[in-house]
């Protein structure tokens, strides 16, 4: 019977330190995982982030993603993450895409997954952190979005803005660079930022069968202001956003000629402010 007691005493003292050393194995996997770098945990995998190890998003930590509006499918572009805000002492991203891929730009980051996140803890330097990487456009034509979450210091983080970025066919013309096709063109939205209404106009060179089209920042189709044939000439219609939440929304024209002359397509972006 002494025996007996001793053993079980023995096997319960097994099984509680067990118990405490997968304790601690999890809680350094948690603690320690991070500096190395995530993935899965921008808005493309979900809303949770950073939640689970970190609490609730800080709205003081500013996290902007900043590059090119528009690419040709298969064009390389760089881009730019920015954390700022917190103590910016223990410093981490992770970056994801709709589509395409990913590479880093600068050796401040690594590919885990598909996704780009930092190899090792960073500290802020001038009250920020800046990851530079590259994205190459999918051969698919269409928005695409890129998404980060940034952490300054647990428990410091939060989300980035989805960015839109329209990918056009290589004879496209892209946004920042000359719209004219002939007498084709498509004028900046005025007032720009607007709330809730604003102006487009555009130009035709010939009669057009033309598709005006205004998306949101993931690509969604939010309004279709024009899908029909339009005489040659000048153009204009009012947009309004009343019914819309604040954001970057993007104005696509696709015009093609009747005569059968090549299409005219080109991205505007539009900035709604409630």
């Amino acid at each position: 019977m002494k025996l007996r007691s001793t053993v079980n005493i023995l096997t319960t003292s097994r099984a509680i330190f067990f118990i405490i050393f997968l304790i601690i194995i999890l809680a350094s996997k948690s603690t320690y995982s991070y500096p190395t770098g995530v993935s899965g945990y921008t808005k493309k995998s979900g809303t949770v982030g950073c939640g689970n190890c970190h609490g609730s998003a800080n709205t003081s930590v500013k996290v902007e993603i900043t590059g090119p509006a528009s690419l040709k499918t298969g064009e390389t572009g760089t881009y730019a993450v920015t954390i700022t805000g917190g103590a910016g002492s223990a410093v981490g991203v992770d970056i994801a895409s709709s589509n395409g891929t990913l590479v880093n730009a600068d050796n401040n980051l690594k590919v885990l997954n598909g996704e780009l996140t930092q190899p090792s803890r960073k500290a802020f330097s001038g009250g920020k952190y800046v990851f530079n990487f590259k994205y190459t456009a999918p051969s698919t034509i269409g928005a695409q979005t890129l998404y980060a979450t940034g952490v300054s210091s647990k428990p410091d983080w939060n989300f980035a803005p989805n960015f839109a970025v329209n990918i056009v066919n290589t004879t496209d013309v892209t946004e920042g660079k000359s719209q004219m096709v002939g007498t084709y063109s498509l004028n900046q939205n005025y007032p720009n930022p607007f709330n809730p209404s604003t102006k487009i106009s555009y130009s035709l060179a010939v009669g057009s069968i033309v598709k005006l089209i205004i998306y949101n920042s993931i690509g969604q189709n939010i309004a279709t202001l024009v899908d029909g044939f339009q005489e040659p000439g000048n153009h204009e219609i009012n947009f309004n956003g009343s019914k819309l939440s604040a954001g970057i929304y993007l104005c696509s024209i696709e015009a093609k000629p009747v005569d059968g002359g090549e299409s005219f397509k080109f991205i505007r972006k539009m900035s709604l402010l409630k």
